[in-house]
């Protein structure tokens, strides 16, 4: 399973709860707009972020990815079809699962991650724009600092339509 990963109820009217079961998977589209306010990870130079969007089934096991091209800098944007996601077959219980990553010469380094249930999001297209969390080193007065955040335009789109 994903780390930090867990089922909770949906709220929203699209919860499979309230559809007919054949209803329950859907296909989610979207891209990564931008990330902001980015941690820098390099002691000289700037970082080279790059996302991995994951779509995850109900039990939090990875059902499909997404890879963006590597930018410079820790405000940074994708244009046109460089970071483009399209996942068939979701299932509204799962989630959607977006980390920002430094590539380096050795072990690439995770700057953030954020994770959205599938159910949260809209029919329509939208931007949404989620937190990365807070970064696992502490500063000089012992406090942890913000990642940074991600937005992504997404929508979720039935395309069971038999009983």
């Amino acid at each position: 399973a994903q780390g930090g990963f867990r089922q909770v109820p949906c709220p929203y009217q699209h919860s499979p709860a309230t559809l007919r079961p054949a209803l329950a998977m859907a296909t989610l589209v979207g891209r990564v707009v931008r990330c902001n306010g980015l941690p820098h990870e390099h002691l000289f130079g700037k970082s080279d972020p790059y996302v991995i969007v994951k779509a995850l089934d109900a039990e939090g096991n990875p059902a499909g990815e997404s890879r963006t091209s590597h930018k410079k800098g820790s405000d940074c944007t994708w244009d046109g079809d460089e970071a483009v996601f399209n996942f068939a077959d979701v299932n509204l219980d799962g989630a959607l699962h977006v980390s920002v990553w430094d590539k380096d010469l050795g072990p690439d380094d995770l700057l953030g991650e954020a994770v959205l249930p599938i159910c949260a999001i809209p029919f329509q297209e939208t931007e949404l724009t989620l937190s990365l969390g807070l970064n696992r080193k502490l500063t000089s007065l012992g406090k942890k600092t913000p990642n940074g955040t991600i937005t992504i335009r997404v929508q979720v789109s039935n395309h069971h339509n038999w009983l």
